[in-house]
């Protein structure tokens, strides 16, 4: 079995297809690779919302940056979402073939509150004080490490412990940069519902290939909606490199790693740069 660590986040997003991307990852992982997965759950957390009559609301903060509005009564419903999604990937996988350990409670990720949250309402910043999210500052990279050393793929939900013993609602794909750097992954691949960063988002033609992770500010702007947290995971992970893709076709996690969706990488050839 090799010694190199590899880290997936499968996004949790309306349109995103797991099926194949779970079945791709089984394959590899039997071939004797080593994944720690970490997954998303919005659109599940959106439908238990709808369900349980709870609006859902975003806060837009002034860069441009969104998140979920998380608060009292969505922090159950999110964790509820982010549990039941853990266990049905855990499930899937486990019935693929592959030793899964479902990581859905908060204790492997550790996050501090945003008492403060900065939020622009109608053309006005305003104050949330009221939100249970968090930023991360830090994983349980030991436990992670010994369940891959187990020969185990950790499956882990976006969900987080706070200083004050409260559950905090985190970013995914930010929760997936740390434990690439945590773990000192080779390899970081973000796959979602969308084919990687595009110059012009009505155009999947305009697909940018290859960015130097020098060169993430010059890229930053072309960045819409949740692209923005993706790039930030991108730039946070340190590693050598990340991939942006999406979830279509049959083998989605060997198509990313042949060279599809964006490559976000420390050093650029020629040959790439002009691709």
């Amino acid at each position: 079995m090799t010694t190199t660590i590899n880290v997936l986040k499968l996004g949790g997003g309306a349109g995103v297809d797991a099926a194949p991307v779970l079945r791709n990852l089984a394959a590899r992982v039997r071939a004797g690779e080593r994944w720690a997965l970490v997954h998303g759950a919005s659109d599940a957390a959106n439908r238990l919302a709808e369900q349980a009559g709870h609006p859902v609301r975003t806060l837009t903060g002034p860069g441009g940056h969104t998140s979920r509005y998380t608060d009292a009564a969505m922090i159950d419903l999110y964790c509820m979402a982010a549990a039941s999604v853990n266990q049905q990937i855990a499930a899937t996988l486990a019935g693929l073939g592959v030793a899964a350990v479902g990581l859905a409670g908060p204790n492997v990720i550790a996050a501090e509150r945003h008492t403060a949250i900065r939020a622009v309402r109608h053309g006005r910043t305003v104050i949330v004080r009221d939100d249970y999210s968090g930023t991360i500052t830090g994983i349980d990279a030991a436990l992670l490490r010994a369940l891959l050393d187990a020969g185990r793929v950790p499956v882990v939900a976006p969900v987080a412990l706070g200083t004050q013993g409260e559950r905090l609602n985190i970013d995914g794909d930010l929760a997936a940069a740390t434990a690439a750097r945590a773990l000192g992954a080779e390899t970081l691949v973000i796959l979602s519902n969308v084919p990687g960063l595009l110059r012009d988002v009505t155009d999947p033609d305009s697909l940018v290939r290859f960015i130097g992770a020098a060169d993430l500010d010059a890229y930053e702007p072309l960045a819409q909606g949740r692209m923005k947290k993706k790039l930030m995971a991108a730039r946070e992970s340190g590693i050598d490199r990340v991939i942006l893709a999406g979830t279509g076709g049959d083998e989605p996690l060997n198509a990313a790693l042949s060279g599809g969706g964006t490559h976000i990488v420390r050093e650029v050839r020629y040959a790439e740069r002009s691709a």
